[in-house]
């Protein structure tokens, strides 16, 4: 019911923080992609603990309905796990990951985000982002809409390096945030399902994305090769890690 392209590259960066997991069956498909932070080990045993933590569940939970529990039970769990990791001495790792995964059973996708990884739904010549980033960024934004700051305060915090500043990730050991679909998505025939890491929309935008995935979508693997050399070709040397998975949903 899926056709399915991943593609996961390096970048710039000496050492690769990201980590992915499909699994797919007659009825479902799940995608995960996490994104680690907190030095060359710390945040590549992050995404890997938070993705074996997520795969161990499934598998062995099966979850066949309340799949939004199932999720965020997940993110709860995969936090406290991440949070327990220690470093060679023994002492707290402090690192973390991000986290976007997606549940489709048949046509309905259930989705999580914590973090500033993206999941996009692709209809057509349309792209959504279908979750938002938990970043100072984000949260300087909504305290504009309340009117807790200034138009001045916001503009000039939004211009400092701490804008890119994660306000939730896994590894926490409490999440300040959980993004989730309330309701399933109804996925169309055609429809396609994008997780990436920042690694893509820091380096080309959601026109880009959807130009590039357009001009592929007959195939999803090589819809997602393009979309990480797309990447990489704008990024340059300074391209971050980057992880792209597709997910075509198509009707028996």
């Amino acid at each position: 019911m899926f056709e399915i392209g991943v593609r996961s590259i390096i970048g710039g960066r000496s050492y690769q923080q990201d980590f992915g997991y499909i699994y797919t069956s007659s009825q479902e498909a799940v995608a995960v992609v996490c994104d680690g932070m907190g030095g060359m080990e710390g945040g590549e045993r992050a995404s890997r603990k938070a993705v074996e933590v997520f795969a161990k569940d499934l598998l062995l939970k099966k979850p066949a309905v309340n799949i939004p529990g199932f999720l965020i039970q997940e993110a709860e769990q995969m936090d406290r796990e991440v949070a327990g990791l220690k470093d060679g001495q023994g002492k707290p790792l402090k690192s973390g990951t991000t986290l976007v995964a997606v549940f489709c059973k048949r046509n309905q996708m259930d989705w999580i985000s914590v973090g500033d990884s993206k999941i996009y739904l692709i209809q057509g010549d349309r792209i959504t982002p279908l979750n938002i980033e938990h970043n100072y960024r984000q949260m300087l934004m909504e305290q504009l809409a309340a009117g807790q700051i200034t138009q001045s305060f916001y503009e000039r915090e939004e211009k400092t390096r701490q804008a890119e500043a994660l306000t939730s990730f896994i590894g926490m050991s409490h999440l300040n945030l959980i993004d989730w679909g309330r309701t399933p998505c109804k996925l169309n025939p055609g429809d396609i399902v994008m997780l990436c890491s920042d690694g893509v929309y820091k380096s080309i935008d959601e026109y880009q994305i959807l130009g590039m995935i357009r001009d592929n979508d007959l195939d999803m693997e090589i819809a997602a090769d393009r979309m990480a050399a797309m990447a990489l070709r704008y990024g340059g040397k300074r391209q971050d890690n980057t992880t792209v998975i597709l997910m075509k949903y198509g009707e028996k």
